[in-house]
C-alpha cells in the first residue's frame, strides 16, 4: 500500500493507495523496491552469522575482540541486535540516581558512550555484517586494519566495570585541558590521546581524542583513572 497525495485549494491531505490503483509501472518500481530491501537484509543476516559465538567456539584460538562506534544514545539498541544474533558482546554500563521533583529516579548509562566491544573471530564477512547493523558506524581501527583489544585487557576492563558505579581508583588531579596522556586501562590501553575537556566530578572524566592508525576517534567519557599524564 501507498499514498496518494491529494491537493485541495491550499490543503494537501493523503490517502491510502491499494495495489490495483497503481500502474504497472509504479507497482513494478515498488516490488523491485522491496526485494533490493529484503535481499540487503538476508545479506546482512548472512554476514552477521560469521561473528557469532558459534564461529568463535569452532575457532577460539582465532577470535578477537573489536570496538564498535555506534550513534550515540544507540549503544543498547545494537546491544541487543547483536545479542539476538548469538554475538558476544561487551558493553559494561553504570547507574545513575537522580531526584527530580522529590521524586529518586534511576537508570544506565554505557560506561563508554558511542562505544562497545564484540568478540568474533575475523572475517570480510564478520565485519561487513557488523557494520551493516542499524546504528553501527564504523569499526575502530586505522590503516593497518581494526584494532584488536588482548583478550587480559578485556577481562581487567570488565572486572573493573562489573560493580553498578564506575571505579574507584586514584585519579591525577594534575591532569588539565591540552594535556597528552597515555591509557593504562581499559580497550584503549596503549594508546596516546589528547585531553580535550576534564570534567571533575565525584568519578572524573575526560573527553579525549586518540589516534588509531592514522584515524581520529574521540571518546566522550574517559575515566581520568584510566590516564597517566606524559
Amino acid at each position: 500500500m501507498t499514498m496518494q497525495r491529494k491537493i485541495t485549494g491550499n490543503k494537501i491531505s493523503y490517502k491510502p493507495m491499494i495495489e490495483a490503483e497503481l500502474s504497472i509501472h509504479e507497482r513494478d518500481r515498488a516490488y523491485r523496491r522491496q526485494e533490493r530491501v529484503e535481499r540487503a537484509k538476508r545479506i546482512a543476516e548472512n554476514q552477521l552469522r560469521a561473528a557469532s559465538v558459534r564461529i568463535v567456539k569452532r575457532r577460539p584460538k582465532d577470535a578477537h575482540w573489536y570496538c564498535l562506534r555506534v550513534e550515540t544514545g544507540r549503544e543498547f539498541a545494537v546491544e541487543k541486535l547483536l545479542q539476538d544474533a548469538n554475538v558476544e558482546v561487551c558493553s559494561p554500563r553504570e547507574k545513575w540516581v537522580k531526584v527530580r521533583r522529590g521524586e529518586k529516579i534511576e537508570g544506565e548509562i554505557p560506561f563508554f558512550p558511542s562505544y562497545l566491544l564484540v568478540h568474533c573471530v575475523p572475517s570480510a564477512d564478520a565485519f561487513a555484517g557488523l557494520k551493516r547493523q542499524k546504528y553501527v558506524i564504523d569499526i575502530v581501527g586505522g590503516e593497518n586494519g581494526y584494532h584488536v583489544i588482548q583478550d587480559e585487557d578485556v577481562e581487567v576492563f570488565k572486572a573493573l566495570t562489573q560493580s553498578t558505579e564506575a571505579p574507584r581508583i586514584a585519579t591525577d588531579k594534575t591532569m588539565t585541558d591540552g594535556d597528552r596522556a597515555a591509557i593504562i586501562l581499559g580497550p584503549f590501553v596503549g594508546f596516546e590521546c589528547v585531553v580535550l575537556a576534564v570534567k571533575w566530578s565525584r568519578q572524573a572524566r575526560a573527553r579525549v581524542l586518540i589516534n588509531v592508525g592514522g584515524r581520529q576517534f574521540e571518546i566522550d567519557s574517559m575515566p581520568l583513572a584510566f590516564l597517566k599524564k606524559l
